[in-house]
């Protein structure tokens, strides 16, 4: 192996970054997600909005919950599956890690886009809506292509 591609390999440089953000991205998830829940499932919005007759309530809200719920309980299981494939150096990593940024966003959207059409009245984005769908695009055009053309990257995840 040339002396280059050596100094290539490993969980250095800005992959460093990118294994911060892999390992606290489940924890901040442990975190919010339980919190975000109990509030929801536990106060009077829910039944307000799923009890036939009230003011708030749609019959597509308990469906798009249980779907949020869903695809945040599937997000957390592969943000686990992610820590284990960084740093195992799995070769699978940079690809997975691709699809749960994309997917995070297209989530997000896409979640928008119903509640829009529950709420028409309400801006399709919300401000935090907005923040988190900002944010989430700027990591992903930061490092998904770093994901598809580092060197580094390529070198390290090769179990």
């Amino acid at each position: 192996m040339s002396e280059l591609k050596k100094d290539l390999e490993g969980l250095n440089g800005w992959l460093l970054m990118v294994g911060i953000g892999v390992l606290f991205t489940p924890l901040r998830m442990l975190f919010q997600l339980p919190e975000l829940y109990v509030n929801l499932f536990g106060s009077a919005h829910w039944v307000a909005m799923t009890t036939p007759g009230t003011g708030a309530y749609h019959s597509a809200w308990k469906p798009l919950i249980f779907t949020e719920v869903a695809f945040n309980c599937g997000m957390l299981l592969t943000s686990f599956v992610l820590v284990y494939l960084f740093f195992s150096k799995k070769r699978g990593f940079p690809m997975l890690f691709i699809v749960l940024h994309v997917a995070g966003i297209l989530f997000m959207v896409c979640e928008s886009m119903i509640v829009h059409l529950i709420l028409p009245a309400e801006p399709l984005f919300d401000p935090a809506t907005s923040t988190d769908l900002v944010r989430s695009l700027l990591m992903a055009l930061i490092w998904v292509p770093y994901m598809l053309v580092s060197e580094r990257v390529e070198q390290t995840f090769v179990e």
